[in-house]
């Protein structure tokens, strides 16, 4: 029996070795989504300590990205499979140490059929380091109080690891709660509440956040004007959003799991870990993940602790036959799958000629019919075709070092800042475009009802007009609309 557990082990790990060979030959397939052009844009411009949409982190791992496999995708999301196997293994640890090897499998195969968690393997985002640093924590965690030392290092580790996923996503509430509640909901961690290793962990939170403040308060708020402090309260939305990011069998199973363990009284047991970092963390997802930009899964972290559970759950119940645990594991193993390749890559329906309608508008705040309909791609579509009509305008105008690139907002200047490849920046109406006097801008807008520009920038320029209207297509579907409108002589506005 030893023998073949082993044997299994093995073959586990050779998987997940094989696995991250594949997601790398996928990295080149995607076009960059904002959020991971926003990363390239900071580090090509040396906004290191920028806090806006994004932690300095993800840049900073784009930039190392970019030094080993170049400027396009591949270089930029190089070490995101490498981070998902890092989180493969993590998970491993952590359900071995609470339980067994055999249990530590199943968690790592349920791991690596998620759809949030194959999105974050193969794009770099904050939840792509969530993913890795959450489950770090975690375990850090519990060998320092497994050690009952309050000056164990691994609370120090632990304290890294929190700082770390909020210079990722900052302010990182989740972690904090998740944290709390590890040591204040289980019974026999509760007595550590107040210790010297939990107070680290808080500083060095603190810090980052105290950071994040002092930048936000410096750039107007931007998080707070856009509301993403809200949470979102339709909950059939929310909903659908789990079913696409965890299958809707692997979501039901969760509920049951989670259900069994608190029928089996498991928060007051020294494996409490998995469900006491769940719980917390699920619920903030729940209500704020919905403001989270495709392909960020950075809230479904919660999903790995989920896994862990499940795996123990399936493995001790004893209702039901032996045959039927299996039928049932390998089923919802297999559509976990499928829902990975096909509303990922979602580029595979279409290629066997089934009709998913793209989305009219890639806002999170979205009915139920729309969420069904939407195509959560459409964001990672069109980008490099869309600087190619706006560089094929700017030759037509003049060429590049007669009239500088204006789009109406932060993700589409992102996105034409990269594809387009030139050295000048491309702005966006929040920039700073003292240094731009005199000149003419190009304005790009995906607003297809635009007339103009908005009164508040139009009045900055001499004279505007309307250059060109373009539809960027993919497989036979439209997925970007461009507005390009030639604004003649910027003036700085008066103060």
């Amino acid at each position: 029996m030893r023998s073949t557990l082993m044997q299994r082990q093995r073959f586990l790990f050779a998987a997940l070795g094989l696995l991250t060979l594949w997601r790398w030959a996928l990295l080149p397939t995607l076009e960059l989504a904002p959020e991971e052009a926003l990363a390239v844009f900071c580090g090509k411009h040396g906004q290191w300590g920028s806090f806006f949409e994004i932690g300095p982190l993800v840049p900073l791992f784009a930039r190392l990205g970019m030094l080993f496999g170049g400027a396009g995708e591949f270089g930029v999301r190089f070490f995101a499979p490498l981070l998902a196997l890092a989180a493969s293994l993590l998970i491993w640890r952590l359900a071995r140490e609470l339980f067994d090897e055999q249990i530590a499998g199943w968690a790592v195969v349920i791991v690596n059929v998620l759809p949030a968690f194959n999105l974050a393997a193969v794009t770099l985002t904050p939840g792509t380091l969530a993913c890795v640093l959450v489950p770090a924590a975690a375990l850090c965690v519990r060998r320092a109080l497994l050690k009952a030392d309050v000056k164990h290092r691994a609370w120090w580790a632990a304290g890294a690891c929190v700082a770390g996923t909020a210079l990722a996503q900052p302010p990182a509430l989740a972690t904090m709660a998740a944290v709390v509640c590890v040591l204040g909901l289980s019974r026999q961690l509760r007595l550590h509440l107040n210790s010297t290793g939990f107070r680290w962990i808080l500083v060095a939170w603190s810090v980052v956040v105290l950071g994040w403040l002092i930048w936000q308060g410096g750039h107007g708020w931007p998080a707070f004007a856009a509301g993403r402090w809200l949470p979102e309260w339709r909950l059939i939305p929310n909903l659908l959003r789990w079913i696409v990011l965890a299958s809707p069998l692997l979501l039901v199973l969760f509920v049951l799991a989670v259900r069994a363990g608190f029928a089996n009284g498991m928060l007051h047991t020294h494996r409490s870990l998995p469900m006491a970092m769940m719980l917390p963390l699920a619920g903030i997802d729940f209500f704020y993940g919905p403001h989270e930009i495709w392909p960020d899964t950075g809230g479904v972290v919660w999903m790995l602790f989920a896994a862990v559970l499940l795996a123990h759950r399936s493995t001790v119940a004893r209702t039901g036959v032996i045959e039927q645990k299996i039928s049932l594991r390998t089923i919802t193993i297999v559509l976990a799958a499928l829902q990975s390749a096909f509303l990922l890559q979602t580029d595979l329906p279409r290629t066997l000629g089934l009709t998913w309608p793209f989305s009219p508008n890639s806002s999170a705040e979205t009915d139920s019919s729309h969420a069904l309909t939407a195509d959560p791609s459409k964001t990672m579509r069109g980008w490099r075709e869309s600087a190619r009509v706006v560089s094929a305008v700017q030759e037509q105008a003049g060429g590049a070092g007669s009239w500088f690139v204006l789009a109406d907002d932060w993700p589409l200047a992102v996105e034409l800042d990269h594809y387009l490849g030139q050295a000048g920046t491309v702005q966006w109406p929040a920039s700073d475009l003292s240094s731009f006097a005199g000149r003419s801008a190009l304005f790009v807008t995906e607003d297809r009802d635009a007339k103009g520009l908005p009164d508040s920038l139009k009045k900055r320029f001499q004279r505007t007009e309307l250059l060109s209207v373009a539809r960027v297509m993919h497989a036979g579907n439209e997925v970007r609309w461009l507005k390009i409108f030639a604004c003649h002589d910027y003036r700085a506005p008066d103060f």
